[in-house]
């Protein structure tokens, strides 16, 4: 059975019709000739035909033409002689003899149902879409209810971009099929009957429950509705019934993406790339993946290696480009963006990402020149600001004002020529002028930074502190550099007699300006070198990396960013000793900056160095930065610590309006639970079920409180009912070989724990428990390849082998094994489980 897709996007799949373009006629899935006509004609034809017919199936079409044309030597007025002739003749790609043939037919018979049918259909190959419905309307005006006729009128319709009478025509097939009921779901959707469109679809998905082409060509179609959470459940479905399937896991991880569900993401898209390492799209998903998860080295690897395999994409060489501008490697961009534009000359994106490059490397001409280029090619609003900023960065203000006042003209909200209008304005000392623009550019962009921060300058030169000291809090909130914005924020603060403020938000400055500076990276052939760096082995990169970080941390001891990095680089190697003397050397850089003690504190928590964790977190909440976010980052810690007491009390000083994240309403719950509060706790965990029934998290939840609670049945009812939702999910599969484990169901549960960790290859706890239970169950054979498959997986991290191994060793030297676990054995199994959740869920 095979699924296939097209250069990454949606189109036809499973025998189903999916439109990725309504123009497009040729993407129109309708009957084929050879089977468009089958059931009506073997009822009523003769036994020759039928032979016949069977020939066309099995694609033997020569022998099948011969004997046709037999039977219209025997019998020249034969109407089913010409339909079947016709029929072969246009498989065989003779469309001009098949349609003489119909038409035969047609001279003989007029009122021929079946042959009007097949003309129509013809007239579709042939790109003829008006001669098409003529003769689809020929049919229906003889016979109202035909199946076929309807159906390809109600496609054709749907081309014609008429979805509200396809639906009619869709309706009237009858029984419909399932490629008819899907067509009635793209039909709702395109009518904007989205709640109809859903029904439809959870109609059909219940339907064929056990039909993966159903599922998936479903899961395609909802997806490209920007329907996420309903087609990742479809995409999910056909996976379970037909697991290491590429186009379903593609599909599954492109619309885990859109959904910014990233760690999701990657590991879909790692298993799809496990059987298709050389897929140029799958490639590019995960690099737009690495990309949104803030790893550009990563990213930029993979697509290095998509590149290699599809030279020619666009899309491959725009995202390389753009996360090489996000590091400032601009000089590296811009031969990426030339050999893009040499495939794609009149690429808006690609022209402007260029000429930004060329700003950002001093070169303003080439800047201009691609601007131009841009506003001949696009006569938009933006073509226009990029224009400006150009010639704004080289103080030509009349010019630049010239093209602002352009762009406004086709968009007067367009923040970007407002703001720089405002820019002018002030520095021609017209400030009234430019305080309106700044408002306006605000009113249709509130979070423009440079905005926030040039109207709070004017609020400071009118003498207006109490107003200027609100924009600076806001602009350090959503500038992505906000060390201009605290230090002045500091200045307006002390100016106001607020000294503990300005003498916190000063040191924040401190520690931010002493960062790497804007500018280009140290080297300049960064594609060079990651093609090198792609052709190590996974330790010597790895060393590599960290060889860097330390180098720098060298060069810039007193920078925290590159401290912090190095820290980092530190824990993730296992080497905690030296990541805790590198943190020391943090707190003394970072003094008095409690942004940093949170992101130490955070990272500490991560790596479980507890202690160091709470007290960085408290020193940070301590210098009077009330936050919600630094509040439940104490309460986790303390948490995860087993303070569980500690962890409530944190947890009750956030906001009402914190209370409503799902995070801390999940946290609250399980330090409930940990309190011995149980019904509480499942409470909570039951009503966030109603509220996100597609949260798989939830429903483990609550099935690890009702095992604490001695209710493995329940457990099981639980995580089934949350498979209903989510049937692919790993955390539902391990919680169901936990409760099979605990029930003494050990085939189940063997078969359900080594599912956990095919879903969840990077997470430690799925192979500690499939491991555990075999070793429990004396099959230390079985616990060994577990165990050498997390060696050798991305998981293993700083895995204490050699302990492993001594206990393997002396097991399987040891008395003979056993088969199944006591009582005993299963209490210390669910402990256990219970504590692995706590420590890495």
């Amino acid at each position: 059975m095979s699924i296939a897709t097209h250069g990454g996007t949606r189109t036809r799949v499973c025998g189903f019709a999916v439109f990725s373009s309504a123009a497009a006629i040729s993407a129109v899935l309708l009957l084929p000739l050879c089977a468009a006509f089958p059931a009506p004609l073997r009822g009523q034809s003769s036994e020759d035909a039928q032979q016949i017919e069977a020939l066309i199936e099995q694609n033997r079409l020569d022998e099948a033409r011969t004997e046709t044309q037999e039977i219209l030597r025997s019998n020249p007025r034969s109407v089913e002689g010409y339909n079947l002739l016709g029929m072969i003749l246009a498989q065989q790609q003779d469309l001009a003899g098949a349609a003489a043939s119909f038409r035969r037919a047609l001279a003989i018979d007029p009122e021929s149902i079946r042959t009007h049918n097949n003309l129509g259909n013809l007239y579709l190959i042939e790109k003829e879409p008006e001669l098409a419905e003529g003769e689809f309307r020929s049919v229906l005006r003889r016979d109202p209810a035909n199946r076929a006729a309807n159906y390809n009128l109600g496609v054709l319709l749907m081309v014609k971009g008429c979805p509200a009478d396809a639906i009619v025509r869709f309706r009237r097939v009858q029984p419909a099929d399932a490629s008819t009921r899907l067509q009635l779901v793209r039909a709702y959707f395109d009518n904007k009957q989205s709640s109809l469109a859903l029904q439809a679809a959870h109609q059909l998905s219940a339907a064929a429950r056990s039909d993966v082409q159903v599922h998936f060509s479903l899961g395609v179609l909802l997806g490209s509705e920007k329907q996420y959470k309903a087609a990742q459940l479809e995409l999910e479905k056909a996976d379970a019934l037909q697991p290491g399937t590429f186009e379903i896991l593609y599909n599954l991880g492109e619309d885990l993406l859109r959904s910014a569900q990233y760690p999701q993401a990657e590991l879909v898209l790692t298993r799809a790339l496990r059987l298709r390492p050389d897929s140029a799209d799958a490639l590019y998903r995960m690099g737009q993946v690495l990309t949104n998860e803030s790893r550009p080295l990563d990213a930029l690897d993979v697509l290095v290696r998509a590149r290699k395999l599809d030279p020619r994409n666009v899309n491959i060489l725009f995202l390389m480009a753009q996360i090489s501008m996000s590091r400032n490697y601009f000089e590296d961009a811009i031969p990426v963006l030339k050999d893009g534009l040499k495939i794609a000359p009149r690429q808006p994106a690609l022209i402007a990402a260029l000429g930004e490059c060329y700003v950002m490397a001093g070169e303003s001409e080439k800047a201009i020149a691609a601007f131009d280029q841009l506003v001949q090619i696009e006569h938009s609003a933006r073509s226009y600001a990029f224009l400006g900023l150009s010639y704004r960065s080289l103080g030509r203000f009349d010019q630049a004002k010239q093209e602002f006042l352009l762009g406004l003209q086709l968009d007067p909200k367009n923040s970007v020529c407002l703001y720089n209008m405002g820019y002018i304005a002030e520095r021609q000392g017209k400030a009234a002028t430019a305080e309106k623009y700044f408002e306006q550019a605000l009113q249709h962009a509130p979070n423009y930074s440079d905005a926030i921060l040039e109207l709070a300058n004017l609020r400071i030169a009118a003498g207006r502190p109490q107003e200027a000291e609100a924009l600076l809090r806001r602009y350090v909130r959503v500038s992505h550099d906000p060390a201009t914005g605290y230090y002045k924020l500091a200045m307006v603060e002390r100016s106001l007699r607020e000294m503990d403020a300005a003498n916190r938000d000063l040191a924040v400055f401190r520690t931010l300006s002493s960062q790497s500076a804007s500018g280009s990276y140290p080297y300049q052939h960064l594609f060079d070198y990651l093609a090198d760096r792609s052709q190590l082995p996974t330790q010597a990169r790895q060393q590599l990396d960290v060889q860097q970080v330390v180098e720098e941390a060298k060069k810039h001891p007193d920078r925290p960013e590159s401290l912090y990095f190095l820290a980092e680089t530190y824990l993730k190697s296992g080497q905690k000793d030296k990541a805790l003397q590198v943190t020391a050397q943090l707190d003394q850089v970072a003094q008095g900056d409690y942004r940093m003690f949170t992101l130490v504190g955070v990272l500490m928590a991560r790596y479980r160095l507890f202690d160091g964790a709470i007290d960085h977190l408290t020193i940070a909440l301590q210098a009077g930065v009330d936050t919600d976010q630094l509040r439940f980052d104490l309460a986790d810690t303390y948490f995860r610590a087993h303070h569980y007491q500690e962890a409530l009390e944190t947890a009750l000083q956030v906001s009402p309006e914190g209370r409503k994240d799902e995070a801390w309403l999940a946290l609250l719950a399980d330090t409930y639970a940990h309190l011995g509060q149980l019904d509480r706790a499942s409470a909570m965990y039951r009503d966030a079920i109603a509220r996100n029934p597609d949260n798989d998290q939830d429903y483990l939840s609550l099935a690890l409180i009702q095992l604490r609670a001695g209710d493995p049945d329940a457990a099981r009812q639980t995580l089934n009912c949350g498979r209903t939702r989510i049937p692919e999910s790993g955390k539902l599969f391990w919680g169901l070989g936990i409760v099979s484990a605990l029930q003494g169901r050990n085939d189940e549960a063997a078969s359900e724990l080594e599912r956990a960790v095919d879903l969840l290859p990077e997470w430690p706890g799925a192979y500690s428990a499939l491991g555990v239970f075999y070793f429990q169950n004396g099959q230390v054979v079985q616990a060994r390849e577990v165990f050498e498959r997390f060696r050798s997986s991305d998981a293993s991290g700083s895995l204490s082998s050699d302990q492993i191994e001594r206990v393997l060793d002396a097991a399987a030297g040891g008395s003979a094994p056993r088969h199944s676990m006591d009582a005993r054995a299963r209490a210390q199994f669910l402990q256990w489980a219970l504590l692995l959740a706590d420590r890495t869920l």
